[in-house]
């Protein structure tokens, strides 16, 4: 059967691998049906396709193009050579792909150790291979198969075929949606954005400034602010989010503030507001921030947070989401002084509107020829509003062609901008489960830990996973990337509205309810209230019994300021999640029986390791969860001996804690550890190493001595270990070797941490090692054993050698040894062969030899390097998008008309005059290469011949640059001798431009054709007289000119209106500014000519006469 075909311009999403008489007319016909019935643009391959032994035409393209690759491993997978070849080219795509592809691997009939190669079943499979094949390409289907991820994917395991043939459609649509992320995954950029940033204005200094982004929900003010805040934060010197402060309190969001901006230390022991508002002013007074105070609803949120422009240092920038514009205004509701601007977010327009849409009705932008005028016609019914668009495209994601027309028509009866009936229609959609879980999360979930939940509904009844996966394609939630559930506020409103709807006067006949001075008679009424599920407590309480017999069903129960008093036996026996923050030290209640609770938070508690309550919480048989984040007083652990079902414990910031119990070796199922910030701690018990199911253990940092459990080889279940920027480490246990299935390794700034055992070579599973600003000088040689490594970073650390030994590791993928100051040696490039290396960073760090020759590192994409020899880079891989060559002597490139993909080109020669008698070649004269000293964009002619003077570079003509096509920017610095750039006019695409340090330097040709420009910028490039005309360069957005001491003229700036910043300094030959448009924002130190000399003239001292030197003495 060929594979389904697509609407021109479209591309196969998933790509499905089988070996024919094995799945094709059972399973395998099942899933791909059910995939293309749900939309997904879905490859069947098939034997028709197969011509010879070479993937190519339309298998080659699909296996390019998609971004899902299911192989169905069978029993006779591994006897089809063309399907070991799908498998080989999977592995290497995305190995490429920078994350964005993905293997998920379906076993059918076999074992995931089947197809890791640790059984017969597929050895022998490619033993017969040998036989017929090179061994070259037996050991690379060897290798695919190793490398090809068995921990995702589904198992047959007894299912039938439609059960889970459903539950793979269900995921992939999920992941095809996009993962989460801060930013949607389908954004659209609108023209909100670029009015937003002049107000703004970030690159003035001279002014604390406010702008109000206001509008009504789901209009995209958070998202509008999220997009300003990841692209300029890095201009200040601190930056804070704190995203929808009306749902926290106002001392959590102070200490946010503080600690994101000064360190979690500047956040302890604040007890009031204006305690708070006194760090923040003092802390924050002299420093450019930018902050987002995002969805506030009442004035005192932003007076306590950012009350005024002399809270913060100059230059910085506040930025408030609002829906109403009154909210911020004075008490006499007069708007605040001029640096308060406010910006109302304006209707999506109807092109961007059906764009967002259609990204999430059909994953396409734009949408196809036949789904446009369908797109349309849904947006003009529902509105151009994004939270809608959004909610209601991925309604119809969910559905099949032929149930469009019927949920159209239901859109249909809405009103038009009616966004809470639109969202109904989503709601409306669920199942008993999936609604009941929405209601769950939008009541009481926002910000909490996913797993948490999980846990509560699992113990309840209740399968989460499909449910949470629906309501994740339906956009009605989203997960962050710490875990945790995120709402749009709109959609949490609708939620406790469906909530409140049925019954609007009886609190207590509702599932959830918020007790506040309006609820709290439902509490102390004499009825029963079997509805109640969940209480969220906002305000201070003292829950009585029997307050709490009449709620027989609660199974929820949150606050941060309440307490138990009396006698509770028999009366929570169906409470699973009880999240009591701020716990009293005073422990008053007897017999709380919790018999059936499986999550406990108390964080943020003052209780120690003597508090009475221990003794209750020990008869909690069943938790699985204890929480004591930042109990701040806790000294020492409970003893754990009856917790025998906790799976998660929480220490994280209990900053006095030094001693963790020995009973914790008795949590058998303990599978999360977690000790960050827990600053007093001197080591682990050995213990630990009991712990078998223990995958994840998230370590402190810390200056005091900390010594590593000897025990810890025996965590079979650890995946990753990771400590960051603690130097009280010295030393690592040699069992750390026997961690088997450890994928990461970290001791990030341990700068103590000097070696690493030998035994590190035994960790068979490792892919990434993390030693940046470690003290570590040497790699062990066993290093070469990691046949999985993908990833070695060395960055700033204190290595001074590389062993040959590293080249043995096949799977490499990144080396990053940037700015290590101490590696002076020779690396052994000779010895390595790094096929799959695509990242090498040497930046900064001062090897005595560069490799001459790098086309064997055939997948290589980006290469920064330095060296202080002058020697010659001889072939680059084509490959290369990136490349950064820095050298004490102008470097010596080599022809670079094969890197057709190279997006980033930076050259840097010496950044100190070079003596005219210093040897510059080590060798003989007749060592020395003709190689052209600048990289020769156009290929092999016209060479420099004479690079030791190199006194000029050739003029190049038009096709000088043409191989170059996705140059996006170029740098070129620090070249004492350059006269002329190359010919630019070919880089069409180039949008980035940076001359500086080049003293010689007289014009840049082709400059003002470059009409994909949008920075340029020129320094220090003292003797050039003029630029071109520079009118053509209509998307040209900044100009910065800077010591270009003869620089006389800048033409053709007026009629780029994209033109928003030009900054001129020193260049005081300048005979006049440039004429720009309205907009632009102009910053210099020029002056006329006249005025320059009159002022110079008034600063120097006067010749006195003979007659007042006399009248002076």
């Amino acid at each position: 059967m060929a594979p389904a075909t697509l609407t021109s311009g479209m591309k196969f999403e998933v790509f499905l691998s089988f070996r024919g008489p094995d799945t094709r007319d059972n399973f395998t016909s099942c899933l791909y049906h059910d995939m293309a019935e749900k939309g997904i643009r879905v490859f069947k391959d098939s034997e028709e396709l197969r011509v010879g032994q070479k993937i190519e035409g339309e298998i080659l393209q699909a296996l390019e193009d998609a971004q899902i690759y299911i192989p169905i491993f069978s029993t006779g997978f591994a006897s089809s050579a063309w399907c070991l070849r799908e498998v080989a080219h999977m592995v290497d795509c995305t190995l490429k792909s920078d994350g964005k592809k993905v293997i998920l691997p379906v076993f059918f009939d076999v074992e995931p150790d089947d197809v890791k190669l640790k059984t017969n079943l597929y050895r022998d499979a490619l033993s017969e291979h040998e036989k017929k094949y090179s061994s070259h390409e037996v050991k690379r289907w060897e290798d695919a198969l190793v490398e090809v991820p068995t921990k995702v994917g589904w198992k047959l395991e007894g299912k039938g075929y439609g059960e889970l043939t459903k539950l793979i459609v269900r995921e992939l649509l999920v992941k095809l949606k996009g993962k989460n992320r801060p930013l949607p995954y389908h954004l659209v950029e609108t023209d909100d954005l670029a009015r937003i940033e002049e107000l703004l204005d970030i690159d003035s200094d001279d002014h604390v400034r406010f702008v109000i982004i206001h509008g009504t929900g789901g209009i995209g003010k958070s998202t509008l602010a999220s997009v300003i805040f990841n692209r300029f934060r890095s201009k200040f010197d601190c930056s804070s989010f704190l995203d929808d402060v009306q749902s926290h309190g106002l001392i959590d969001m102070q200490k946010k503030l503080l600690s994101e901006t000064l360190g979690s230390n500047s956040a302890q022991e604040i007890y009031d507001t204006n305690d708070g508002i006194d760090r923040i002013t003092r802390g924050l007074g002299k420093r450019k921030i930018l902050i987002v105070v995002d969805n506030v609803d009442e004035k005192k949120q932003l007076e306590n947070l950012a009350g005024s422009c002399d809270w913060f240092g100059c230059g910085s920038r506040v930025i408030i989401t609002c829906r109403d514009l009154r909210t911020i205004r004075n008490t006499d509701n007069q708007k605040r002084p001029s640096n308060y601007m406010d910006y109302s977010v304006k209707e999506m327009p109807l092109d961007q509107a059906i764009q967002l849409f259609s990204k999430h009705a059909f994953r396409s932008n734009p949408p196809t020829k036949d789904c446009y005028n369908f797109s349309k016609e849904v947006v003009l019914s529902v509105g151009k509003l994004p939270l809608t668009l959004e909610v209601v495209g991925s309604l119809f994601a969910n559905t099949v062609r032929s149930e469009w027309d019927e949920t159209f028509e239901d859109l249909k009866q809405t009103p038009y901008k009616d966004v809470r009936q639109s969202l109904m229609i989503s709601i409306n959609k669920l199942d008993e489960i999936e609604k009941a879980i929405f209601i769950d999360i939008a009541c009481f979930c926002i910000g909490e830990d996913k797993t948490y939940a999980d846990y509560m509904w699992r113990s309840s009844g209740y399968s989460p996973h499909g449910a949470i996966d629906v309501l994740l394609l339906m956009s009605l939630i989203k997960i962050n990337e710490h875990n945790r559930f995120w709402m749009h506020d709109e959609v949490r409103d609708l939620g406790r509205y469906i909530v409140k709807r049925d019954n609007v006067e009886d609190a207590g006949k509702r599932t959830w309810v918020w007790i506040d001075e309006n609820t709290l008679d439902m509490l102390r009424s004499n009825e029963e209230k079997q509805a109640v599920r969940a209480l969220s407590v906002g305000i201070s309480h003292d829950f009585t019994p029997e307050e709490l017999v009449r709620l027989p069903k609660l199974r929820f129960l949150g606050g941060e300021r309440m307490n138990f008093v009396g006698d509770f036996k028999n009366l929570l026996r169906n409470l699973k999640w009880l999240s009591w923050r701020h716990c009293h030290l005073d422990f008053s209640p007897t017999n709380l029986d919790l018999v059936n609770l499986v999550v406990l938070d108390l964080s943020q508690s003052r209780i120690t390791d003597d508090w009475v309550g221990w003794l209750q919480i020990e008869m909690v048989k069943k938790l699985k969860v204890l929480d004591l984040t930042h109990c701040k007083e806790l000294t020492k652990t409970p003893d754990f001996s009856e917790f025998s079902k906790l799976e998660k414990l929480i220490l994280a910031w209990c900053v006095k804690l030094s001693t963790i119990d020995g009973s914790i070796g008795k949590l058998k199922l303990l599978s999360t550890l977690n000790i960050q910030g827990c600053h007093s701690l001197q080591g682990l018990p050995d213990e630990i190493g009991s712990l078998e199911c223990l995958s994840e253990i998230v370590m402190p940092s810390g200056v005091k001595p900390f010594k590593l459990f000897e025990t810890l080889g025996n965590l079979k279940s650890l995946t990753q270990f990771e400590i960051r920027l603690h130097y009280g480490i010295s030393r690592l246990p040699h069992s750390i070797g026997r961690l088997m299935n450890l994928t990461k390794l970290s001791f990030h700034a341990c700068k103590n941490l000097y070696e690493l055992p030998d035994s590190i070579g035994e960790l068979q599973s490792l892919v990434e090692l993390d030693l940046q600003l470690s003290g570590i000088s040497i790699l062990p040689d066993a290093i070469g054993k990691l046949k999985r490594l993908k990833v070695i970073r060395l960055g700033h650390s204190k290595i001074h050698t590389i062993p040959c030994a590293l080249g043995g590791v096949e799977m490499l993928e990144l080396l990053d040894a940037s700015f290590c100051s101490y590696l002076k040696g020779k690396v052994p490039w000779e010895w390595w062969s790094l096929t799959r290396l695509r990242i090498l960073d040497l930046y900064r760090t001062p090897i005595s030899r560069v490799p001459t020759n790098l086309s064997g590192f055939s997948n290589l994409q980006e290469l920064k390097i330095s060296s202080h020899q002058r020697h010659p880079l001889l072939e680059l891989p084509s490959s290369l998008k990136c490349l950064v060559v820095e050298a004490a002597k102008f470097p010596v490139l080599p022809n670079l008309s094969s890197l057709v993909d190279l997006h980033h080109l930076e050259v840097c020669g010496s950044r100190r005059p070079m003596s005219a008698n210093e040897d510059i070649w080590p060798g003989k004269d007749e060592d020395i290469p003709q190689f052209p000293v600048f990289p020769d964009l156009c290929g092999p002619k016209n060479q420099v011949s004479d690079f030791l003077v190199f006194k000029r570079l050739e003029k190049r003509g038009l096709s000088a640059v043409e191989y170059l096509v996705r140059l996006r920017e170029l740098k070129i610095s620090s070249w004492e001798f350059l006269e002329s750039t190359p010919d630019l006019s070919a880089l069409k695409r180039l949008q980035d431009l940076h001359l500086s340090g080049l003293p010689k330097l007289a014009e840049v040709p082709g400059l003002g054709k470059l009409e994909s420009l949008k920075f340029l910028c020129i320094g220090w490039c003292n003797v050039i007289p003029q630029l071109p005309n520079l009118w053509k360069l209509k998307n040209l957005q900044r100009l910065k000119l800077y010591y270009c001491s003869m620089l006389r003229t800048v033409e053709g700036l007026k009629e780029l209106n994209s033109l928003k910043k030009v900054e001129i300094q020193k260049c005081m030959s300048l005979e006049r500014l440039p004429d720009l448009p309205a907009f632009t924002k102009l910053y210099t130190d020029w002056m006329p000519p006249k005025a320059a000399k009159l002022t110079v003239q008034s600063t120097m001292p006067r010749k006195r006469s003979w007659l007042s030197m006399l009248l002076d003495k």
